[in-house]
C-alpha cells in the first residue's frame, strides 16, 4: 500500500512538473524580453549612438533612429525622421523598400491593420497599432491625414510599383516605463 501511495505521489509530481514547464518557459522569455527592452532604452537614455529605436515585430525589424539634425538621419543610409516629426507624440518615418541594404521598410507590405509598432524613447516604450494603410501616387508632394495627434506614420515605396507609395498610420495604444 505504501508503494502505491508513493507511486501516485511521484506520478502527480511528474504531471505537475510537465504542466508547469510551459508556464516557466513563458515567464523566462518574458523576463528576457523585458531585460532586452531595458538595455535598449538605457542606451538611448545614455545618449549613446542613437535617439530612439523602432521595432516592428511582425517583420522582425529593430532599427535605431537618429535625431533630425544628425547627419545619419538620411534615407540613403538609415530610417529618416521627417522634419515635421515631434517625438514622441507625432512621428513620421520614411525608408526605402526594395532589395538594397538600406531598404529597412522592404517588408512593410506585410503589415495589416491592428499590427504593432513600438518606439523606445527616453526610458519609455510607446506602443502603436496600425489603423489605416493608404496608397498614394508619387507626385512630389505627400498628403498626410490632418489628425496627426499621437500617431506614427511610416512611408515607403509600394512593392513592385515605383509610381506609388504606401503610408501606414499607427495610433498610440500605450506608454509604459521600462
Amino acid at each position: 500500500m505504501f508503494k502505491k501511495k508513493k507511486y501516485k505521489l511521484i506520478s502527480l509530481l511528474v504531471l505537475i512538473t510537465i504542466l508547469l514547464i510551459p508556464i516557466i518557459n513563458s515567464s523566462i522569455k518574458e523576463f528576457n524580453n523585458h531585460k532586452e527592452e531595458k538595455l535598449l532604452v538605457q542606451k538611448i537614455t545614455n545618449k549613446e549612438e542613437y535617439y530612439a529605436i523602432l521595432e516592428i515585430p511582425k517583420i522582425n525589424l529593430k532599427k535605431e533612429i537618429y535625431r533630425i539634425d544628425d547627419k545619419r538621419n538620411n534615407v540613403e543610409k538609415n530610417i529618416l525622421v521627417h522634419e515635421n516629426s515631434n517625438f514622441p507624440k507625432n512621428i513620421i518615418l520614411a525608408s526605402h523598400s526594395g532589395n538594397r541594404s538600406n531598404a529597412y521598410f522592404k517588408d512593410l507590405y506585410k503589415l495589416k491593420l491592428k499590427d504593432d509598432i513600438t518606439i523606445y524613447y527616453q526610458n519609455k516604450v510607446y506602443k502603436y497599432i496600425i489603423e489605416e494603410i493608404e496608397e498614394q501616387n508619387k507626385t512630389g508632394n505627400l498628403y498626410l491625414k490632418e489628425d496627426l495627434s499621437e500617431r506614427i506614420i511610416l512611408i515607403t515605396c509600394t512593392k513592385n510599383n515605383n509610381k506609388t507609395q504606401m503610408i501606414y498610420y499607427g495610433k498610440l495604444k500605450s506608454i509604459s516605463d521600462i
